[in-house]
This record gives structure tokens, sequence and C-alpha cells, in this order.
């Protein structure tokens, strides 16, 4: 019964944590408090047996952490980073494989290592956008409500982010209007 409120706990703060971090307008803060929130989710899954979602998760907690670092860094370290986060993330898939569901946390994954080493502003937010309805099969099979709240609000979440990143031109910003010039 104590671990039915430490799945709850620890889904809670998760859950707050992404949403914190999708609304936010600084690339950084974004990618930093995922980090916090991946570690919170791969607790979270621990608890409820998604064994795949769990090493995932925490191994996004060191993808974040390397992206955030990496931010300034030259393409080619970039590169050799993601590489690195994208074979551990097929080394976990393997290892793990329960199925052909393990497939969509995995590509979550791989979806999101590309995305916060190389996307930014509004890109970065729609990506986190697909990377949720990714994961939202891993919460629908393992039968997690915090994670299926989660992934609904933090992509709903995404999407605010995405408008607020979203580029304007010039005299839009100067005229004070909001309307958005071109495709997002």
């Amino acid at each position: 019964m104590l671990s039915h409120y430490f799945v709850d706990v620890t889904g809670l703060v998760a859950l707050s944590l992404n949403l914190s971090a999708l609304v936010r307008s600084s690339d950084r803060a974004l990618v930093k408090t995922t980090g916090w929130a991946s570690a919170t989710w791969a607790l979270n899954n621990l608890l409820i047996g998604a064994h795949t979602a769990a090493a995932l998760s925490a191994l996004s907690v060191g993808r974040q952490v390397s992206a955030s670092v990496l931010r300034d860094h030259p393409a080619r370290t970039k590169a050799i980073a993601f590489a690195a986060f994208a074979a551990a993330t097929l080394l976990i898939a393997v290892a793990t494989w329960s199925g052909f569901g393990t497939m969509f946390p995995v590509l979550g994954s791989l979806m999101a290592s590309y995305a916060m080493f190389y996307m930014r502003d509004a890109a970065l937010r729609w990506a986190m956008v697909a990377v949720n309805a990714l994961w939202m099969v891993n919460a629908v099979a393992a039968g997690s409500w915090w994670q299926i709240a989660a992934n609904g609000i933090a992509g709903a979440a995404g999407v605010i982010g995405a408008w607020r990143a979203r580029p304007r031109r010039r005299d839009q910003v100067a005229a004070g209007t909001g309307a958005c010039c071109c495709a997002v």
C-alpha cells in the first residue's frame, strides 16, 4: 500500500516538473527541468514495473545534463554525444525488450535525444509534443494514470510553449500583434 503512495507522489512531482519545463520560454530551463522530471519518472516507472521506461528515463537524465553542457559546443562534439545516447538507448531496448510496445518509448527517447542536442525554440517544443505522444503508448500499456495524464497535459503544455517560442516578424513585434507569419 505504501508503494502506491510513492507512485502517486512521484507521478505528481514529475508531472509538475514536465509542465513547468514545457511552458517556459527558455530552452536552458526546459532542458534542466526535464532532466529533473526524467529522474522522477525513472523512479515512478521502476515502482510500476515498467523496466524499459525506467532505464530510458534514467538515461535521459544524463542526456539532459549532456545537452545542457554541450549546448554551445561544436557540432562534432554534439554528434558524438548524440551517437552515444542513441547507442545506449538501443542497448536498453535490446536488454529490456518486452514486445512491440517497447518500440514506442525507445523511439520517443531517440527523438528526445535528437531534439535536445539539435533543436531550439518552437521546433524543440513541437518535438517534445511528439515525444509525449510516443511515451503515451507506454503509459497506457503500463496502466499508469499519472503518466497518461502527464503525457496528455505535457503535450498540451508543449503546444503552448511552442506557440510562445514561435518566430515572429519584427513588424509584428513592433506593432504588438500576435499573428504568426510562418508555419511552425
